[in-house]
């Protein structure tokens, strides 16, 4: 009886010690009960969430699968269920959950954490079927309101999310993921300077949040309202705040440092899936010269898809699934990897994964392809670049690294298929001259819908093609409205494969660019279908990447200087079908033999900037 006393002390110190941070005492304890006794279920359990909460998951997954084979009960339970949720062992975290509803169907949040993590798995129908269930019965909560605002988001249905989005900001005003998750429900129905609210007010209630914060910036990236200054002073707070606390993960490096020598570079990505990134990325991973670079990826795609094959193909035993690793231990493995450079690809995008970068595993860090920008990172040496999005004279102090300029462009273009084929000018057959744009919708806002309008109100009877999904266009009609262009002027199309997505581009006679983000991929897809795009240069490196595109086209005339310009160059276009079916015809092949579609010649740019990088290194400061 005082044995068992003396340990139900011990246990509960252990976990006083926990509460207060004292998490190496709290282990030591733990540890020592259950070496008295094996059998000890409670600090077993402790044990398994100290581990958990360092990020030891492996460790924690031992000791939790004990405490569960002693007592299984729906806290154990619990507990081990989100611990392989964690490590991203899907099938067995949903058993895990779904032994809890046989146990107590009525165990708070059972269903939730079921559900959540068969939305993780893709199961989204079950999914949503479970969260809507787990509403109808109760008790309504936060985290219930935040996880049915994200599926409906991912299922591409942002009204009812936003509407459980502000509900769960209701329920829980200084929980941060409400917040968060409003922030990117706005954004998804155009409301861009709420969501920034949001993502702010996210930040202000959990200052350690990185991600939201990074969401932030990625809203600003698209709202004309802020500059390049404003941008890169917000990334800069991102890495002062979320990257330099991990300062003390840095240490000198063992490379050689041979300036010659074959080099391992390392690309670190969430998107090695179908993704626009793929149009950019392929053809050079295709064209690296394998006899001096060796190539690993470090891929942490949410959803694998069949293109994710292809690249685990391609690196073969040199891929590096790290979505479900920690940042501190994805950098040990880039450092074991001993990547002499490592290149990020998504700056603050979704699943960027900036802090393996702050921990500078790498001797060289490089920032190229996710957006014209900044990470804000004093651990990231260079960005990639080229004398149009970055020309001379430009105010390059926005960025926190040094700019790498390549000779020609900083892209190239595959289109990655054969299909579909450039078709005649539709205006010919239509009696009207079609505008369109296929980005992104959260790259629209009014000031560019009143730019747009102007166009069409020059050029009678013109239409104007725009991607844009169901709940958006009301709010798309009523803005042109107001610049005097009726409904009947605009067309809209949703979510489409890539084929079909292509094969729309058959309709529209002539592009219009965004601004202040220009298109990248859209352009290239718009070119390669034979589609000219106007674009608007302007003072940030966002908005001259369409100018990039344009002068290596070798078509100067396509790139306006102002608003004015804009206008009159999509009108000149406009009026003359005989030169526009003539550009059309010829766009295409001007593309595949431009510097944006000879991908062995820029691999050998890029290259030769990859090998300049290094070799400032090996010579010293």
């Amino acid at each position: 009886m005082k044995a068992r006393k003396a340990s139900q002390d011990l246990l509960e110190r252990a976990l006083r010690l926990q509460r207060s941070g004292r998490t190496k005492e709290a282990e030591s304890l733990c540890r020592q009960l259950i070496c008295r006794s094996g059998l000890n279920h409670r600090a077993l359990c402790s044990l398994g969430l100290l581990l958990f909460d360092s990020g030891r998951l492996a460790e924690s997954t031992q000791y939790l699968e004990r405490a569960v084979a002693i007592e299984p009960n729906p806290k154990y339970l619990t507990s081990l269920g989100e611990v392989y949720r964690r490590q991203g062992r899907l099938d067995v975290a949903a058993e895990t959950f779904g032994r809890i509803l046989e146990i107590d169907p009525d165990f708070p949040e059972a269903r939730l954490n079921l559900a959540v993590t068969l939305a993780e798995a893709g199961v989204d129908a079950e999914a949503l079927a479970l969260l809507e269930e787990a509403a109808r019965v109760g008790p309504d909560s936060p985290r219930l309101r935040v996880a049915l605002a994200w599926l409906l988001l991912h299922l591409h249905r942002p009204e009812p999310s936003l509407a459980h989005a502000r509900r769960a900001v209701e329920l829980g005003p200084n929980v941060a993921s409400t917040h968060w998750q409003l922030g990117d429900a706005l954004d998804a129905c155009g409301k861009k300077a709420e969501a920034i609210s949001s993502y702010r007010r996210a930040v202000e209630v959990n200052p350690s949040d990185h991600r939201a914060h990074s969401d932030l910036i990625v809203a600003m990236l698209l709202d004309p309202e802020y500059d390049a200054q404003a941008i890169g002073a917000e990334a800069r707070a991102w890495a002062q705040r979320h990257a330099e606390p991990l300062r003390k993960q840095l240490r000198p490096h063992a490379n050689d440092k041979d300036p010659e020598r074959r080099l391992r570079v390392g690309y670190v990505s969430p998107d090695f899936r179908a993704h626009p990134i793929q149009q950019f990325l392929v053809p050079l991973l295709e064209h690296h010269d394998p006899s001096a670079f060796e190539i690993f990826l470090y891929s942490s795609v949410h959803r694998p898809d069949p293109e994710t094959e292809w690249y685990r193909a391609f690196a073969g035993d040199r891929f590096r699934d790290i979505r479900n690793i920690e940042d501190l231990q994805a950098a040990e493995l880039v450092r074991s990897d001993r990547i002499d450079i490592l290149v990020d690809l998504a700056l603050h995008s979704t699943g960027g994964r900036l802090r393996v970068f702050a921990c500078r595993p790498a001797p060289v860090q490089i920032s190229w392809l996710g957006y014209a920008g900044t990470t804000g990172l004093g651990t990231i040496d260079y960005r990639i670049t080229d004398p149009f999005v970055d020309p001379p004279g430009a105010d390059v102090s926005v960025y926190s690294e040094a700019c790498l300029h390549l000779p020609e462009t900083s892209w190239c273009y595959a289109a990655l298929c054969s299909e579909p084929a450039v078709e005649a000018l539709p205006a010919l057959s239509a009696g009207c001259v079609t505008f369109g744009c296929q980005n992104s919708y959260r790259k629209l806002h009014t000031r560019l819908f009143a730019l747009w309008a102007r166009v069409l109100r020059e050029v009678a009877g013109a239409r104007l093609f725009l991607h844009a999904e169901e709940h958006a266009r009301k709010g798309v009609r009523q803005a042109f409205a107001r610049e005097g262009v009726q409904a009947d002027r605009l067309e809209f199309g949703g979510r489409l494969s890539r084929d079909e997505y292509l094969r729309r581009y058959q309709r529209i006679d002539i592009g219009l660019d965004t601004f202040p983000f220009n298109g990248a991929t859209t352009t290239l897809d718009a070119a390669w279908m034979g589609v000219p795009v106007v674009t608007l240069s302007g003072r940030s490196s966002l908005q001259r990447a369409g100018t990039c595109i344009a002068m290596n086209l070798g078509l100067p005339e396509l790139v306006a200087l102002s608003e004015d310009e804009f206008v009159e160059t999509a009108v000149t276009l406009a009026r003359d079908l005989d030169h526009l079916s003539q550009l059309r015809a010829g766009l295409r092949c001007r593309l595949e033999t431009s510097p944006l579609g000879n991908a062995p010649r820029f691999a050998r740019h890029i290259e030769n900037a990859y090998r300049t990088a290094w070799r400032r290194y090996c010579t010293g400061p």
